[in-house]
């Protein structure tokens, strides 16, 4: 039996030029995590993650907090299919001015509820990429991006070698896709999950003889408590 991990990556730079750099509270929520890691006493055989900067960084906060052996840092298998999905494509697909993020604050700025404006506008923009009616327009489909994470989950499991416990560092869409399949809810709903999913929370996968097994979903209990001020969502 092999537990699998999947880490969501600490707070980005939202709305910064560049959202893929993890912010300073993004660097305490992988640290943080990586002692909680330690303390309950998990030790990782394998190690996998996206190639986005803010995976790699989450790793590298949460890997040296929990004590990893530094073997298993240095033979982290680097996987684009990890990856989360162009956000800035699929908006841009929707309307041209938002193709930066400068534009869509731009946009933002113009209604009286930006969180609302904003939240209006993304669903609106996914719901657009995943009806599939205009999939030639993408950089990567929805269905691309469907199978994509679906051969990534594989790729880990033909790579455990046995392995009992194996972190793999991602994002929320990767995360929320496989929940959902496990769970048979309707990949349509990715944003719904999306939403709920908290910076460096974790996913547990069982992967067994029976098959695969959902054990847990977005735990972060180990932010809590007196650290609920790590609790954020982007």
């Amino acid at each position: 039996m092999t537990c699998i991990y999947l880490i969501r990556h600490g707070q980005a730079s939202f709305g910064k030029d560049d959202y893929d750099c993890l912010s300073s509270l993004g660097e305490q929520q992988a640290i943080h995590l990586g002692a909680d890691f330690q303390r309950r006493g998990i030790i990782f055989d394998k190690v996998f993650r996206g190639s986005m900067l803010r995976h790699q960084q989450t790793a590298k906060g949460c890997l040296h907090a929990m004590g990893a052996d530094e073997s298993i840092v240095e033979n982290t298998t680097v996987d684009a299919h990890w990856n989360e999905y162009d956000h800035q494509d699929i908006l841009a697909q929707l309307k041209p001015d938002f193709a930066t993020p400068a534009g869509v604050k731009q946009y933002l700025m113009q209604h009286k509820d930006p969180n609302l404006a904003l939240h209006n506008v993304i669903e609106e923009a996914f719901s657009r990429w995943m009806s599939n009616d205009f999939s030639h327009q993408y950089t990567e489909s929805w269905v691309a991006y469907q199978s994509r994470i679906e051969l990534a989950l594989k790729k880990v499991i033909n790579q455990s070698d046995n392995a009992k416990h194996i972190a793999v560092f991602s994002s929320g869409g990767p995360i929320a896709i496989l929940s959902q399949t496990l769970l048979n809810i309707p990949a349509s709903n990715l944003m719904k999950v999306n939403w709920t999913l908290v910076n460096a929370g974790v996913t547990k996968i069982i992967h067994s003889k029976k098959g695969l097994v959902l054990s847990s979903l977005n735990d972060h209990s180990a932010f809590e408590g007196k650290h609920r001020h790590l609790i954020t969502y982007k």
